[in-house]
């Protein structure tokens, strides 16, 4: 077990407003920070353990710094305010009681992810060979939603003194949504047909794919020929696509000036510490973007903690040689199905085996949970 290991909690502005006894419930689980929440996608979060509410609807993505004309002007992708739910400047105040607290302060900024952002302009959002849009989910492949990506981590920066930013959806998102009562999973999809149904066929990414000589339309039906039909010897996207090079060029591409654009407006502001959501897998969409070939420009990588519990020590090993020397950080989610049972027999050893733990999620927990993974915690830490 390893004697230092940082501990953030995952939070929500509205966990820490109003809420006198937070700083303690953090400081008690043996994590010395919390990464806020600071412009995030739609969400219905319980809250009970704080002491005026139980339920907050944050009904639709939203910025919680001041959305400044001055600033978005000219822009035709804008972020929408959280202040309905969560009152005027509520990162920048949720910021301050912690840092009053003692703790550090990293902004979580979730970048291509915005169904009210995506609805207003359908053409920059990813689009499937099937021409369906996903309206939550921005492509990056577009000049605009790179701009819109850049400005959202600058504002966020200007609105509140930080030890460091975490960016989520860092890439593009695919077919896999939680939202809007979702009702996909009864389609048995498998883990191809997603990959499938995740490749975009937007106007930048179709510009893209023919620019460096794809076969666009042979694209969209060989992935309308393949989708729910089962081979045994087809069970990667190379399988199925005779260009997928290609897709996967300009889908890297794409994440590359992304990573390029955020990053380097962090550095600008003085950002030293900028964590990254990442998959080992190339073909990886969604939270936790295929980011490895770009560890180098990070100061961390956040691994999904399904990528650890239980992981063998040659797994790790694998995983700390592809991220090339860049720490590792794991987002361990306390939620159904996990139990409080599971989170103190399986977490300790996880937790140990990265650099930084991320715990999900300080305000959605229960009292059993909460102490769950205080005790893994401090466990992974002592041995």
């Amino acid at each position: 077990m390893r004697e230092k290991i940082d501990a953030l909690w995952c939070a929500y502005p509205w966990d820490l407003l109003g809420d006198p006894s937070v700083v303690e419930r953090v400081t008690d689980s043996g994590a010395s920070g919390v990464a806020i929440a600071a412009a995030y996608h739609s969400v219905r979060a319980a809250t009970p353990l704080h002491p005026t509410h139980r339920i907050v609807d944050a009904a639709h993505a939203a910025l919680y710094a001041p959305v400044r004309e001055l600033a978005w002007a000219g822009m035709r992708l804008r972020p929408v305010s959280g202040a309905a739910w969560a009152g005027d400047d509520a990162f920048a105040r949720a910021a301050s009681i912690a840092r009053e607290g003692g703790l550090s302060v990293e902004a979580w900024i979730v970048l291509t992810h915005s169904s009210i952002v995506g609805s207003g302009a359908p053409d920059l959002c990813v689009t499937s060979a099937y021409d369906e849009t996903y309206p939550y989910a921005l492509c990056p492949s577009s000049p605009e939603v790179r701009a819109y990506a850049t400005r959202l981590v600058e504002e966020v920066i200007a609105a509140a003194p930080l030890d460091g930013v975490m960016l989520e959806a860092c890439g593009s998102l695919g077919v896999d949504h939680l939202g809007h009562h979702e009702k996909t999973q009864g389609a048995d999809w498998s883990a191809l047909d997603s990959a499938l149904l995740s490749v975009c066929f937007c106007l930048a990414c179709v510009d893209e794919l023919g620019r460096i000589g794809a076969d666009v339309d042979r694209l969209r039906a060989q992935i309308r020929a393949a989708i729910g039909v089962q081979h045994a010897s087809k069970t990667r996207v190379e399988d199925v696509l005779s260009d997928a090079a290609a897709v996967l060029a300009v889908r890297t591409s794409a994440r590359h000036e992304l990573l390029g654009a955020t990053v380097a407006a962090a550095r600008r502001a003085g950002i030293r510490q900028i964590t990254v959501h990442a998959s080992p897998d190339p073909w990886a969409t969604g939270p936790f973007s295929a980011l490895f070939d770009e560890a180098g420009s990070v100061d961390a990588l956040v691994l999904p903690g399904n990528e650890l519990l239980g992981a063998s020590a040659e797994r790790l090993a694998e995983l700390r040689a592809l991220a090339g020397g860049t720490p590792l950080a794991g987002y361990f989610a306390a939620l159904p199905p996990e139990t409080p049972a599971t989170i103190s027999e399986r977490w300790p050893a996880a937790i140990a085996s990265v650099d930084r733990a991320y715990l999900y999620h300080l305000g959605l927990l229960s009292a059993q949970r909460l102490s769950a993974v205080g005790s893994a915690t401090r466990s992974a830490r002592v041995g």
